[in-house]
């Protein structure tokens, strides 16, 4: 069939960076190049759109669309533990890791649409596959899945990356998602389950705070760069893991490049059937810091050997913030950290990164390109889930942080490290 039109608002979005095109089955991917790539997340943003439409119009050619996008998404989903997923394919070109997954937040938001979806047309099939897609949500991180049980209660992730990310516009979106799911669908678990992530998301606020840059972070982890360097030869690495206090290890390998994981690059160490040396005294680290410990230090754990007794050099690579994630051309800046002395034989190093030069590991917000303006989307979601939560449950610290980061966006017009940008919400 052919496709009716978005309303104005998707039309832009998706002319300035969506790029909406249609495969054969329906289902709307990117238009990249000449060819159209599966998104996952593209068929909400369209049932959304056709489903708004013919409420407001009642015309069948919007519900026939509603129908063949949401037939189409079920279709490309695959069963997975007794639940229904849509996988981010590990060739995807919208996978940034490496190996496949699902997303807590594009599974809550179909949970969500199929809900509305069967609300508005009732029909049973689009109840069962909402109430399958939220039973994903329920998986462990362990077990192939989201749900991330942690010192503080329970999270879900928006995509895996360990230690845990804790993506905060992801995890209050589908948090706000659940909640509606579970409203149209009378489902107890849903509505205890978004409760108990508030009340961790909750505990957890401070933590994304970026005072400094009159700005929230982004999410509690990003990658630094460790760079070491041995005097007089080169030492073999037995074991390598970043450990966050109360989170736990995260295991550090080998790999061309950082796909938000902890790794050893590999261009800066030699490999030898299943040994890891320096190359030429000197390794490259990049790991994953985790703010979920702050103030208490992230720890490199390493266990080295050494062919005699020698000095191990480390200096970070602090992180800058960028409003527009533009490249930045100054000189890096290094932060020092005292040296180690290695004995000759088996050494176990545990080393605490101190939080001074990793201020900005968990990045804050950035603007996206809109035509030609420059929008702080995820900032401005924040602000808009606080005060969605906050209405629902009455909590201070909801309020709290909503009214400083409102405080925050006014104070960028007159920042010049926000030159260029827009404070205001993109619309």
């Amino acid at each position: 069939m052919q496709m009716p039109p978005f309303t104005p608002r998707l039309s832009k979005i998706s002319k300035e960076r969506y790029k909406i095109s249609f495969l054969p089955d329906g289902y709307p991917g990117k238009m990249i190049g000449d060819k159209v790539e599966l998104h996952p997340i593209y068929g909400i943003y369209v049932i959304r759109d056709y489903l708004y439409q013919y409420k407001k119009t009642k015309e069948e050619r919007f519900k026939q669309a509603v129908i063949q996008v949401a037939e189409a998404a079920i279709n490309r989903m695959e069963e997975f533990q007794g639940a229904l997923v849509f996988w981010y394919k590990n060739d995807s070109v919208f996978n940034s890791t490496s190996k496949s997954y699902y997303s807590a937040l594009t599974q809550s938001y179909y949970a969500e649409v199929f809900a509305q979806v069967y609300e508005t047309i009732q029909e049973d099939r689009f109840l069962k596959a909402a109430e399958r897609v939220y039973l994903s949500l329920k998986i462990p991180v362990q077990n192939g899945g989201v749900m991330h049980l942690s010192t503080k209660g329970p999270s879900i992730q928006e995509y895996p990356m360990s230690p845990n990310g804790y993506v905060l516009n992801g995890w209050f979106s589908a948090i706000s998602a659940i909640s509606s799911y579970a409203t149209i669908a009378a489902d107890g678990d849903a509505e205890a389950f978004w409760h108990d992530n508030l009340e961790t998301l909750i505990k957890m606020l401070p933590l994304y705070d970026a005072p400094l840059l009159a700005n929230s972070r982004y999410a509690l982890n990003g990658i630094a760069t460790i760079k070491l360097k041995v005097e007089h030869t080169d030492i073999e690495f037995k074991k390598v893991a970043l450990y966050v206090p109360e989170e736990g290890n995260s295991e550090v390998h080998v790999a061309e490049k950082n796909l938000y994981e902890n790794i050893m690059l590999a261009s800066t160490v030699h490999v030898s059937d299943d040994a890891i040396f320096t190359k030429d005294k000197r390794a490259t680290i990049s790991l994953l810091i985790s703010r979920y410990s702050y103030p208490v230090e992230n720890e490199l754990q390493m266990e080295v050997y050494s062919p005699k007794d020698t000095l191990l050099n480390l200096s970070i690579l602090a992180p800058r913030y960028a409003p527009k994630r533009e490249v930045d051309k100054q000189k890096p800046d290094y932060y020092e950290l005292k040296p180690i002395s290695l004995t000759k034989g088996m050494n176990q190093v545990n080393i605490k990164l101190p939080w001074k030069p990793l201020e900005n590991v968990a990045r804050a917000t950035t603007f996206k390109q809109f035509g030609t303006d420059w929008h702080n989307v995820y900032h401005h979601i924040h602000l808009n889930r606080l005060l969605h939560f906050y209405e629902l449950t009455k909590h201070p610290v909801l309020l709290h942080y909503y009214k400083k980061w409102s405080e925050a966006v006014e104070l960028w017009e007159d920042m010049p490290l926000y030159e260029g940008v827009k404070s205001e919400r993109y619309k």
